[in-house]
């Protein structure tokens, strides 16, 4: 297949992407840079897990599923947690692969990767012990200051179970200047265990800080509408164009991948060229779409900032793409 065609392929092919992606999240945009980044990531973490170094290999497979966000990145990840036994954290990843939406021409190992995250995390699930922190002797007005292994737990989640790691563990609480009260406990796979820990009063002349009754609470005005209805237009298709090539960056990313186990001393056979021209004319799809992307953010930000502007506005252009459509904030 010429360069020709595979373009006007990848021309016909943006609509089907459009339609597919009408429901992915905005997190899910990824430039080229991610993608190259992402695999080089996940290489260097196999390289280092296959010398033993786990923990090195741990910090590559963050790397590259924070920026590539696929199912292979998100099963190594979950696999290096594992190994590290680290429950919580496997347990998340690999529920992670699960929310990744299915993409064109996904690879069988993508596949298999679905279906081993999904096995794996159950596995992990009832590996996770809980600790349950019961805190006396504190004032009236004031919330207590709970952490677990130095992780702040909420107030309002003090009254349900922590889950963590089975391991030793160190709990701290206090109230607002009062000192500090500390304890540990160790916890075994999928043990739950209460404590209580008793805090000292903050100093006498130290008041509780104010109640807020809520964020949001009552009416709020609404904001005017600034800027230009034909910036948020551009600037929305700039996000749908950005999506698209990431999608499409990450199709071509897999097919490359296979073609890397499939072909020895970057020599291809013909059996191999099906799936060569699936990853060149999907990388052709993502060229064009972050060109794309490219054009119509510059011009949508040239419109908003030259557009003028309502008294009052506090309005700001966001790209993203939503369950709903395009635009919308977070």
């Amino acid at each position: 297949m010429t360069s020709s065609s595979r373009s006007k392929r990848a021309f016909w092919l943006l609509p089907f992407v459009v339609t597919l992606l009408a429901s992915a999240p905005a997190s899910a945009q990824r430039t080229a840079q991610d993608i190259t980044s992402a695999r080089q990531l996940y290489n260097e973490g196999l390289a280092l897990r296959e010398k033993g170094d786990q923990k090195g290999a741990l910090e590559k497979f963050k790397g590259a599923h924070t920026l590539g966000n696929t199912p292979l990145t998100g099963i190594e990840l979950c696999k290096m947690h594992q190994t590290l036994k680290q429950p919580v954290e496997a347990s998340e990843a690999c529920l992670s692969v699960g929310r990744i939406g299915p993409i064109p021409e996904e690879s069988q190992r993508s596949k298999d990767a679905r279906v081993e995250a999904a096995k794996i995390a159950e596995t992990e699930q009832a590996k996770i012990s809980n600790i349950k922190v019961k805190v006396s002797g504190v004032p009236s007005g004031f919330d207590p200051t709970v952490a677990i292994d130095g992780v702040a737990i909420p107030p309002v989640a003090l009254s349900a179970p922590r889950p963590v790691n089975p391991g030793p563990h160190v709990i701290t609480a206090k109230v607002g200047s009062g000192p500090e009260t500390k304890t540990s406990l160790e916890t075994k796979e999928g043990e739950t265990k209460e404590i209580e820990v008793t805090v000292q009063p903050p100093p006498p002349d130290e008041k509780p800080p104010p109640r807020v009754a809520g964020d949001g609470a009552g009416p709020q005005p609404k904001p005017k509408e600034g800027g230009s209805q034909s910036a948020k237009i551009a600037l929305g298709f700039a996000g749908v164009a950005a999506t698209i090539g990431t999608v499409a960056g990450i199709v071509a990313f897999t097919k490359t991948d296979d073609l890397e186990r499939e072909c020895s001393n970057k020599k291809c056979g013909p059996e191999t060229h099906k799936t060569l021209d699936t990853a060149s004319t999907w990388g052709t799809v993502s060229t064009i779409a972050f060109i794309g992307a490219g054009v119509a953010l510059g011009a949508g930000l040239v419109l908003y900032l030259t557009s003028p502007k309502s008294s009052g506005s506090t309005s700001r252009p966001t790209i993203g793409f939503t369950a709903r459509g395009i635009g919308g904030t977070f």
